[in-house]
């Protein structure tokens, strides 16, 4: 991995452990029981933290090869891009705002293409490299 994409990667961990951090610490020291909608999006919102956190540790530590990283981050945005863009048309929808639900629904479907496009072109790019693997080690004596 390159310093720009492994200074990335730190960055993305070091962010989602934050986000997880701070959202745990708001949930453990308020004055009073939220609700469970809150505590649901909440907990939603500490898996992701944990699980970009997690994602940097492996792919720092690991180092993987012919750009495996690139397409769990690609899955990784994806699926929390959906997930996200669910919930807050969700909440809309309960609150029966329809400005609400546009623009969630508008902003997901925008996260939603841009991170697919990101998956797309990570898959291409692995394989790439791995018939350009093919390819030379079908050329070794």
């Amino acid at each position: 991995m390159s310093l720009p994409r492994r200074v990335g990667v730190l960055v993305a961990g070091l962010g989602g452990l934050a986000v997880s951090t701070t959202i745990g610490l708001l949930w453990a020291t308020g004055p009073k029981a939220l609700p469970a909608g809150t505590q649901l999006a909440f907990a939603a919102m500490i898996l992701i933290g944990v699980t970009w956190a997690g994602f940097a540790g492996w792919a720092l530590v690991r180092r993987p090869l012919f750009a495996v990283d690139r397409v769990i981050t690609g899955w990784l945005a994806v699926i929390f891009s959906t997930l996200t863009t669910v919930g807050t048309v969700a909440i809309a929808v309960a609150r029966a705002s329809t400005a609400g639900v546009l623009a969630a629904g508008g902003l997901g479907l925008i996260l939603i293409v841009v991170s697919s496009a990101m998956l797309i072109r990570a898959r291409a790019y692995r394989a790439a490299l791995l018939a350009r693997k093919r390819e030379l080690e079908g050329h070794q004596p």
